[in-house]
């Protein structure tokens, strides 16, 4: 770059801006002359002001065509993350003179930003007020002065910002990890201006007392926009103006400890800060958009995991086959589903259940998401090569009685983890499938034999979250024709339905809190012996639900009877279908497991499936005329739910 510049001042002592432009092809000469006379008369303004004011050519033409010409970098300064520090060194009165602006200080070489890379006596002045070697880039002259504004006079700006929207004031102290780089704590303590750290922090102190799980900041084309997760559900939380892209996200980098000048990567980084006195784990991610850097910020409590597997959300049947699974001293087991549906809160409710000063219990984690205590957690490391499997192998001669594995990521993973239950050791992990039967076709795939599979596996938890409706405005409601059309009217004839309606407490969403929807796979002889001969995954299915198993969408019709949840939110997390409620030996009444093609529950005695008295086919419960035959059948009685409500 120092040579390239060294070429471009060649070319300055030969040539004007003018003369570039009109080289380049952007102007003709009769439009510089004009331009020229004009300045004669205009002593104040600049040739590229002139161009402009008179529609020859716009700022950005001007400032790409000379980047292009000289060969020197552009810069659009408004999703560029503008160092506070390298703005310091630089007085506020020659930035206006020569109209330039520092962007970076790299070494003893400063970045920065002009509208006339040609200016000569610009150069020299910063060179000689800072001592250091001023490395021009082009941009265009509305953007510099824009950022004048904002780099030089932040203190007002901000704290008006900060009051209009109401968000609430307070500080956070970064931790410093023992091991972490010095510089990086000297960065932060001097890179950012007062402002810009107070606005930041108040944004995290928001997501913090809304009770989110992530912050998001996404650039758009005129302003950023501010999300949080709460309860699993996105949230717009309030609209920043585009200025303050830049400065926010090299405030959160240099919190973080990313590169601050790399905007072309992603990249992952993490903050520990002191609230009062509670620590936060902050782990943050970048992400090169379209209109700058989108980061996300996902808000770790240590403390703030789940410690009773009351709190989980089992009903009675599932929570007593959960207990036998983790109760064995050995064995395998499994919670699945997609990402954030809460099974590490889980495994770590069994952890807290079966944990003791008499047993050794080792977790690896990817990354350590919550603190336990009297629990040896390693988090994975997988540049540095300490990958789920290496560290499974080091675990292994750690003398464990449980481990807990973060993820089962490939087969190498799963092998030595299969293997290990059959040595003696209780072993839990995730997995990422649909439900509990599609699991043992997932560690099929991944290479494992089914005799290991059949041998070592004790259950599959699959797991869904959905939101609780709000306790303090729950209110009973009459289903909408959609709902019945897609449930049917025999199960929604016998159920009362109930939903939040909005209150200051819920923030008017109508929910409070989240609750798991499950499905338990407790693996019996029966199981064992066909998973060992390897028998069809919908065999498998049929087999589970004859042993007991309740259905994934079957535990939350159950939840939304007891009015803990709404048909709505669980029909938004799990697919509802009436025609796999049949198929699948369900009776709508009391949701007790029967055999597919029962006519009668035999818990209930309600009626399940009708045949027509004249042709035999089978109708619905609910038809009273055939709509085969045109016989007039009496509809059969429909007998109350067994579930009483919470």
């Amino acid at each position: 770059m120092r040579h390239q510049f060294q070429k471009a001042r060649i070319r300055m002592a030969v040539k004007k801006i003018g003369e570039l432009l009109v080289e380049a092809g952007l102007i003709t000469e009769q439009q510089l002359d004009s331009v020229l006379n004009d300045s004669k008369k205009n002593k104040g303004l600049r040739i590229g002001a002139l161009l402009v004011k008179k529609g020859y050519a716009t700022e950005l033409d001007i400032a790409e065509t000379l980047a292009y010409q000289l060969n020197i970098p552009f810069v659009d300064i408004s999703s560029y993350p503008v160092d506070p520090d390298a703005v310091n060194l630089i007085n506020e009165n020659i930035a206006k003179k020569y109209h330039v602006l520092p962007l970076c200080l790299n070494h003893n070489i400063l970045k920065l930003a002009m509208a006339d890379p040609l200016d000569l006596n610009a150069i020299n002045d910063v060179r000689f007020s800072t001592g250091l070697q001023p490395q021009p880039c082009v941009a265009t002259p509305t953007d510099i002065a824009e950022a004048m504004c904002i780099h030089y006079n932040l203190s007002q700006p901000i704290n008006d910002l900060i009051d209009d929207l109401s968000i609430k004031k307070g500080s956070i102290e970064v931790i410093h990890d023992a091991d972490s780089p010095r510089d990086i704590a000297d960065h932060v303590r001097k890179s950012s201006a007062p402002p810009i750290i107070k606005m930041v922090d108040s944004i995290i102190i928001h997501g913090l007392e809304s009770g989110a799980s992530d912050v998001h900041l996404e650039p758009q084309s005129r302003w950023v926009k501010v999300r949080i997760r709460v309860d699993g559900l996105m949230r717009e939380s309030m609209q920043l103006p585009k200025w303050v892209q830049g400065p926010a996200v090299s405030r959160i980098k240099l919190m973080s400890g990313m590169d601050i000048a790399e905007r072309r990567i992603c990249q992952d980084g993490k903050i520990k800060v002191r609230i009062g006195d509670k620590a936060i784990d902050i782990r943050v991610s970048s992400l090169p958009t379209q209109y700058g850097e989108t980061m996300v910020l996902r808000i770790l409590d240590p403390k703030a995991a789940v410690s009773d597997l009351n709190s989980v959300g089992f009903l009675p049947g599932d929570k007593k086959r959960a207990l036998e699974m983790i109760d064995r001293p050995q064995g395998v087991v499994i919670v699945t589903g997609p990402t954030g549906s809460g099974k590490t809160s889980t495994l770590y409710a069994m952890i807290e259940h079966i944990k003791g000063d008499e047993i050794n219990i080792i977790t690896i984690e990817d990354p350590i998401e919550y603190e336990l205590k009297g629990v040896n957690q390693v988090s994975v490391n997988e540049k540095t090569g300490l990958t789920f499997s290496y560290t499974l192998r080091s675990v292994l001669r750690q003398d464990p009685d449980v481990i807990l594995i973060g993820e089962i990521r490939d087969s190498e993973t799963a092998m030595i983890g299969f293997q290990a239950s059959m040595t003696g050791h209780l072993v839990f992990s995730t997995l990422h499938t649909n439900d509990a039967v599609s699991s043992i076709a997932r560690l099929r795939n991944m290479g494992l034999p089914s005799y290991l599979i059949a041998s070592s596996l004790s259950g599959i938890i699959a797991q869904r979250l959905v939101r609780k409706i709000c306790p303090h405005c729950r209110e009973e409601y009459t289903p909408a024709d959609t709902e019945i059309n897609r449930i049917g009217s025999d199960w929604l004839s016998s159920n009362r339905l109930y939903r939040g309606k909005g209150c200051k407490r819920c923030n008017g969403t109508g929910y409070s809190g989240r609750t798991g929807v499950f499905e338990v796979l407790t693996i019996n002889s029966r199981l064992r012996d066909m998973i060992a001969g390897d028998a069809m995954e919908n065999e498998i299915a049929k087999a589970a639900l004859e042993s007991g198993m309740t259905p994934l969408y079957m535990d939350g019709l159950m939840k939304v009877a007891a009015g803990i949840t709404t048909l709505e939110e669980l029909t938004r997390v799990v697919y509802l279908s009436k025609d796999s409620m049949d198929k699948e030996g369900v009776c709508p009444g009391c949701f007790k497991i029967v055999m597919p093609g029962t006519q009668l529950c035999p818990y209930c005695g309600r009626t399940i499936k009708t045949d027509c008295k004249s042709c035999g086919r089978q109708m619905q419960q609910d038809w009273i005329i055939c709509p085969y035959c045109a016989t007039r059948h009496n509809p059969a009685p429909l007998q109350p739910a067994c579930l009483p409500l919470a």
